[in-house]
This record gives structure tokens, sequence and C-alpha cells, in this order.
């Protein structure tokens, strides 16, 4: 504390210090015609290292305002009263167009549509391809670009991914070459990294507004959008969607898509889909005019520290497979619920969130590489991936999941609410997945498994383990439930 505030003290001498100087000069001057007070004192000035430093920050925003500037188009579009070209077939536009004073107090999620940017990010044979936010373009088949130059040209949808909120545009340019905005490493970001956010606010096209970005890994956004996103305090407001979030070098990391306020107005709270989400998708339109998801045929999630324990696993060491569909890539290549996936193709994950993202990005008949902990020994296992059906058909299979529960470590808490003796020991059955076999063979929500097929349980890790050896249609469980211990048959459904 003493020794910021002898900075302190510092910087504010050093202040006064010059003032008066400049002062006593300035008086001087007045007297003494031939001397230059007010030269002296802006060369005092220059030499000051923070004053060189500012200038050379504020050279380096000019180089790169001027560098990404053209890659940035404004996007206008007429509404056929159809916009939103969601999956449910719903306008949930209102949610984003509300008067303010008819909402409760709070910030609320604000996307524009009909009015946007987009960023030029690919040309083939004179033809420009942007990105842009799919809630900009909505259904609409009339869409203008404005370029750097003001004039206006007729684009044309190609495609657009409506999980991640993404739609590509292609159109001639009157006079070319355009410039195209190089794609950074959106993984490369850290907090506190300076970004610039580039768009047309409003309308105000080629509006430059700076920042840092304050947070990564943000999650739940509007509607269905299963990105992970871009926090940063550099003003986005309507009009800005679909435009670019730059870092100092001028290259593109994020597409900006829409704020948190209770006002339509920015307050510092804008969100971004890295442009390392955005690069594949964009690839796949521009290539087939759709997106193809890759499909493993896994559940994923994280585990706490509890689970981590009764695992045998470290912390935060990847991604573990609750579920494995029947008939998947998954199982085809010998994936099993309880194996922890550590990276993809090379890559480390410690996270489910990112790790189903990149799964999705490799394409359907690509061969994927898991590296996989499963109790302890180190596996690669390469899967086949397949295509993603929609999320009707997704929800079709949920009944085919193994083992079609899920499971918990055993806590005193769990303990004492599930009245236990202290001589009994398994593993909490906390979630049942409808129409799986392992509902039809009456597991439930509190059942204590004790043993599958005949080994006993104790914790999470021997729990897989069993699994991993039983029938996987016919475990046979032995459950303690409601003071006795019973048999489950799954394949007949009866209790023994």
């Amino acid at each position: 504390m003493n020794s910021r505030k002898a900075v302190k003290n510092t910087l504010i001498g050093t202040a006064v210090g010059i003032l008066v100087g400049y002062s006593v000069m300035l008086t001087v001057g007045l007297f003494f015609p031939g001397i230059n007070p007010i030269g002296q004192a802006r060369a005092a000035v220059d030499e000051m290292p923070d004053i060189a430093s500012a200038e050379a920050l504020q050279e380096t925003f000019r180089e790169v305002s001027a560098r990404v500037l053209p890659s940035v188009v404004e996007i206008t579009v007429k509404n056929d009263g159809t916009a939103g070209n969601q999956p449910d077939g719903e306008v949930p536009w209102n949610d984003f167009f509300v008067d303010p004073s008819e909402e409760d107090e709070g910030p609320r999620f604000f996307r524009s549509q009909g009015l946007g940017s987009g960023v030029i990010v690919d040309e083939k044979d004179g033809t420009y391809y942007a990105v842009t936010n799919a809630h900009v373009v909505g259904d609409s088949r009339e869409i203008t670009v404005e370029l750097i130059d003001g004039s206006l040209v007729t684009a044309q949808p190609v495609g657009s991914d409506l999980r991640k909120d993404l739609a590509v545009l292609s159109f001639q340019a009157p006079e070319s070459p355009l410039a195209v905005m190089p794609l950074a490493d959106s993984d490369r970001l850290y907090v506190g990294d300076l970004v610039l956010a580039v768009g047309s606010p409003y309308g105000y096209a080629q509006s430059v507004s700076s920042g840092i970005v304050s947070a990564l890994g943000r999650r739940d956004g509007p509607g269905e959008n299963i990105n992970d996103f871009i926090q940063t305090d550099a003003a986005i407001n309507q009009g800005n969607s679909g435009g670019a979030l730059v870092n100092i070098r001028g290259e593109l990391v994020g597409i900006n898509t829409f704020i948190t306020t209770p006002n339509r107005g920015s307050i510092g709270l804008g969100f971004a889909i890295p442009v390392n989400n955005v690069a594949s998708s964009v690839r796949q339109i521009i290539d087939y005019g759709e997106v193809r998801y890759g499909w493993l045929g896994v559940s994923l999630g994280d585990y706490g520290p509890e689970a981590a324990e009764s695992l045998g696993y470290s912390p935060g060491e990847g991604a573990m497979v609750y579920q494995v569909f029947t008939g998947s890539p998954a199982e085809d290549a010998g994936l099993l619920p309880g194996d922890l996936i550590t990276a993809l193709n090379g890559k480390p994950f410690d996270q489910s969130d990112r790790l189903i993202y990149s799964i999705g990005d490799v394409e359907p008949g690509k061969t994927a590489s898991f590296e996989v902990n499963r109790f302890g020994e180190n596996l690669v296992i390469d899967v086949v991936m397949g295509t993603r059906e929609d999320e009707e058909a997704v929800r079709e299979i949920h009944g085919t999941a193994r083992p079609g529960f899920v499971a918990a470590p055993l806590t005193p808490d769990l303990r004492g609410a599930l009245n236990l003796p202290d001589e009994i020991t398994g593993v909490p059955v906390a979630e049942v997945y409808p129409r799986t076999t392992a509902q039809a063979g009456d597991l439930r929500p509190g059942d204590l498994i004790t043993a599958v097929g005949g080994m006993d349980v104790s914790s999470l890790e021997s729990l897989y383990k069993a699994l991993a050896q039983a029938d996987i249609d016919n475990p046979g469980f032995t459950v303690w439930r409601e003071g006795s211990e019973i048999q489950l048959g799954l394949r007949s459904g009866e209790n023994q």
C-alpha cells in the first residue's frame, strides 16, 4: 500500500512540476521574447515515456482500423414477414425488440435483425463471401451489401448454420480486388487482450470501437445457439451483429452477435462467436451450401471433485462419456461409458463443451482420433464420424442410450438422505433416461446399485468396470430400495 501511495505521489508531483514549469516559462516568455516556453514545454512532454507509449498504441489502432475496415460491410435486408428462420418455425425476435418500459428491470439479450454487418472472409474467381449472423438475414432473399466506398451490391444467401447463428452471403464487387480479412486462432485469446469491434451500429457504417476481452467461454446465449462466446466491453449496438471483433494485429477473432442490456444500448456486455467456431461452418457452407455436423454418438459431461474421487480420475482431466448410443460410431469403435476423453486429433480438452463443439466440426466420414483414459489405461481410439441428424432425430435415439442412467458418488449427505445402514455401500442412481432398457427394467432414481452382473459395486469406477463386462442389454442389477435388496432383470423388466 505504501509503495502504491509513493508511486501515486510521484505521478502527482511530476504532473504539478510540469504545470508549474510551464506557467513559469510562459510568464518568462512574456517578458523575454527570445525564449520559446511553449516549444520547450512541448518538447518536454514529447519526451515523457507514457506519452510515447500512448502515441504508439494510437498509431497501432489507426493502422489496424485502416486494415480491417475494407473487409467489413453493412448488410440490409427487406423482410418478407417470415424472419427468424429458426428450427421451431416461430418468430423469436419479439423477445429482443420490446419497449424497455414494459419490461421488468434487469438486463436482456438483444440481437438486431434486418440491419447488420458482415465480414469478407473468402474470394473465389471474383466472387466474394461474407459471414454474418443468421438472425440478421432471416429468410430474406433481398439482401444489399454496402462496401467501404459506399457502393451498393446485391448479395445472395449461400447457406446458414442455425445452431451457431451464422450465415454466408456471396456477391460480385464492381471494382476488385476487395480485402479479405485474415483469421486468427481464437484459442490463443486471453482475458485482457485488446480488441476492436467493427460494424455499422444503427446504420453508422464503418464504425470502430475499442475494448478488451472481458471473459471467455460464456454460454447460454439467445435461442439455441451452441457457441461459447467471447465477452467484450467494446461498444456493440444494433447493426453490429455479424460484424468483426479483431485483435491488435487486425485478424478476425470473433463475429459480434448479441449484447445483454436493459435498454437496447451498449452497457459493455457484448458477445462474439469465436472465429474457431466460425471457420469450419463457413468452409462447409461455401463448399457444400450447408453444414454437415459430425456425430460421435455419446453423451459427454464434466464431473466434480467428489465424482473424480469416486472415478479415480484427476479433477478437470477431460470430458467423461456418460452414455453411448447403440449403433453409433462411438459404439462401433469401442468407446465405453465411464471413459474419459482427454484429446481429439492431438488437441487436449479439459471441458466437455469445447470438446462437443470440436466433435461437431469433424466432417462426417472423416476419422477422428480420441485419446482416452480408461481408469488408468491410456488408449487411442479412432472413430469414423457419422452425420448428425436434425434435433428431432437426435431426440428419438435417446432411448438407445447405454447404460441409460446417470449415477452419482455416495456422499455422506446422500447416505443420510437415502437412510442407508452403515454396512450398505454402492452407487446411487440420480437419473434414468426414458424409453431405455434401464427404465424398462424398473431402475429408479434413488436406487442404490450394489452389484452389476454379480460384481460388487462400491464406487463409480467399479460401476463402469462392471458394466463393461456385463450383458449390455441385461446387466442384472442388484439394488437397495426402501430398506431391502432386490434383483432387477432388465430384459424382462420384472423384479426378483
